[in-house]
C-alpha cells in the first residue's frame, strides 16, 4: 500500500471502547477484553482525531502543529505508527 493511500485513509474509534481524559493523556477501556490502555499525549491526539472525518495526513499535520520541534516527516511517521498500534489493539476501525 502506498504512502499516499495511507495518508487519505480515514479511521474511526471502536464504539465499544470507553474513554476518560487524564490531563494530556487518555485512558481507554475495552470491556470485551477487560483491558485498560493509557495513551500518551501524541496517541491521545491521534485517538481524538480518529472520528471518521480526519485522514492520517490530517492527523500528521495536527501532530506537527501541536508539538514543538516535530518535523512533518516525524509527525507522519508518528501518526502512522500510532494508528497501526491502535488498530492492532482493536481500538480503531476503518471508517468505511
Amino acid at each position: 500500500m502506498s504512502t499516499e493511500t495511507l495518508d487519505v485513509r480515514r479511521l474511526r474509534r471502536n464504539p465499544s471502547i470507553d474513554e476518560a481524559p487524564l490531563q494530556n493523556e487518555m485512558m481507554l477501556f475495552d470491556a470485551a477484553t477487560s483491558k485498560f490502555f493509557v495513551l500518551n499525549p501524541a496517541m491521545a491526539v491521534t485517538w481524538r482525531l480518529c472520528d471518521g472525518a480526519h485522514s492520517i495526513g490530517d492527523i500528521s499535520t495536527e501532530l506537527a502543529s501541536r508539538f514543538d520541534g516535530v518535523t512533518a516527516e516525524q509527525a507522519s511517521a508518528d501518526a502512522q505508527s500510532a494508528v497501526d498500534e491502535l488498530r492492532k489493539l482493536g481500538l480503531l476501525l476503518d471508517a468505511e
